[in-house]
C-alpha cells in the first residue's frame, strides 16, 4: 500500500506522461532510493585494545586494572594490588600509569617508574598475567621531549603529549570526601585538603570540589580542570561516577618529574639535569650557563652519559631516552 502511494507521488512529479517509459523511470529512481537506503555505515571498531587471557578489552576511555572486581579488568591474584594500573586516553595516545602497586608493572620486561606512553605489540606483565596492547590504526610515533617544546634533533616533530607525568587514582565520594587513595591526594593537594572535626574522611579543596559539581551535572561535557603554578602543572580528570563513587584521575607534569625517570636510566642526578636540557634542545654552553657549572664539566657529564646509554653522539641520546622512556 505505502508503495502504491509512493509511486503515485512520483509519476505526479515526473515532467512525462505515465507511459511505459514512466514506468521504467519510476522503477530506477524506486531503486536507487532503495540501494541507497540499505547502504549502512559501517561500524566503527576499537582502535585499540587489550588481549589477556580473560579475553579481549576494547579501549574507549579510561581502563583499570587491579584485584577488585569493579576494576574494568578483574585479576584475581593476591599480587596484583587493588588498583594495580590503569590505561588513559590522552590526545589520541594510550598511556600506561602504575597506581602505586604493590608488586609493580612491566612493560617489555622494563618496570614501570612513571606513566608510559604505549605502542602496537607492547606486552604488559601485571601479577600473574600477561597482556598485549593492540592499536593497529595507530599513526607514526609523535617524538616529543621528556617535557616541553620539541628538541632542535626531533624538528619539525608534533608534540602530542607531556613526557614527564605523574599520575595517580583516587575515588571520592559525589561531595569530594576522599574514599581511597588518600595518600596519592595528600602528595597532589598537600595542605589544601580539608578535613573537618569528627569527619572519616579528608575532603577535596574547595575548587577542586566545585569543579566535581559541575562535572555531575546531567549532560554536562567533560571537561579536565587544570592548575598550573610556576613548578608544576595538574590536571585532573572525571573518569567515571558510578553508585555515588567518582573516579579521579590527577595528572602532573613538571620537570622534577623528568629528571627522575632520567635517572631510573641509570643516570646521576646531575647527569639527569644535563639531559634535560639537551632533550630541551639546549646546547652545551646553554645547559653550563643553566646549572651554574662550567663547559668542561657539561662535556664530561655528557660523555658519562653516552656511555651509559651506549651511544656516541646527542641525536642518539634523545632517540634512546625516548625509545626507553616511552617518550
Amino acid at each position: 500500500m505505502n508503495r502504491l502511494k509512493r509511486e503515485k507521488a512520483l509519476l505526479a512529479d515526473l515532467p512525462i506522461k505515465r507511459t511505459f517509459f514512466a514506468r521504467v523511470a519510476l522503477a530506477l529512481l524506486l531503486g536507487k532510493n532503495h540501494c541507497m537506503s540499505s547502504v549502512q555505515p559501517p561500524k566503527e571498531q576499537p582502535q585499540a585494545s587489550l588481549k589477556w587471557s580473560g579475553g579481549v578489552q576494547p579501549l574507549s576511555g579510561h581502563c583499570f586494572i587491579g584485584r577488585r572486581s569493579d576494576n574494568d579488568i578483574h585479576i584475581n591474584n593476591v599480587q596484583a594490588s587493588r588498583r594495580h594500573a590503569a590505561l588513559m586516553s590522552l590526545n589520541d595516545e594510550w598511556w600506561l600509569n602504575d597506581l602505586g602497586s604493590r608488586n609493580g608493572v612491566l612493560v617489555n620486561g622494563l618496570r614501570l617508574t612513571s606513566a608510559r606512553r604505549m605502542r602496537d605489540g607492547d606486552e604488559i606483565r601485571i601479577a600473574n598475567q600477561r597482556l598485549i596492547f593492540c592499536n593497529t590504526q595507530q599513526g607514526p610515533p609523535h617524538h616529543s621531549t621528556i617535557v616541553g617544546r620539541t628538541t632542535q634533533v626531533v624538528a619539525e616533530a608534533q608534540v602530542g603529549s607531556p613526557g614527564g607525568v605523574a599520575c595517580d587514582l583516587i575515588i571520592v565520594s559525589t561531595l569530594g570526601e576522599i574514599i581511597e587513595g588518600e595518600k596519592a591526594a595528600q602528595w597532589f593537594f598537600g595542605k589544601t585538603l580539608e578535613r573537618t572535626p569528627g569527619a572519616a574522611h579528608h575532603a577535596l579543596p574547595p575548587l577542586v570540589r566545585s569543579w566535581l559539581a559541575s562535572q555531575l551535572i546531567p549532560d554536562t561535557k567533560p571537561m579536565p580542570l587544570e592548575i598550573e603554578n610556576q613548578a608544576s602543572r595538574q590536571v585532573i580528570s572525571l573518569a567515571r561516577c558510578a553508585e555515588g563513587r567518582c573516579f579521579l584521575l590527577l595528572r602532573e607534569e613538571s620537570a622534577q618529574i623528568s629528571i627522575e625517570r632520567l635517572q631510573s636510566l641509570g643516570l646521576t642526578v646531575r647527569e639527569s639535569e644535563v639531559m634535560h636540557w639537551v632533550c630541551e634542545g639546549k646546547n652545551n654552553p646553554e645547559i653550563a650557563e643553566t646549572l651554574d657549572a662550567t663547559a668542561h664539566t657539561v662535556n664530561r657529564h655528557m660523555e658519562h652519559i653516552f656511555k651509559k646509554l651506549g651511544v656516541d653522539n646527542r641525536q642518539k641520546a634523545v632517540k634512546a631516552v625516548m625509545e626507553r622512556l616511552g617518550a
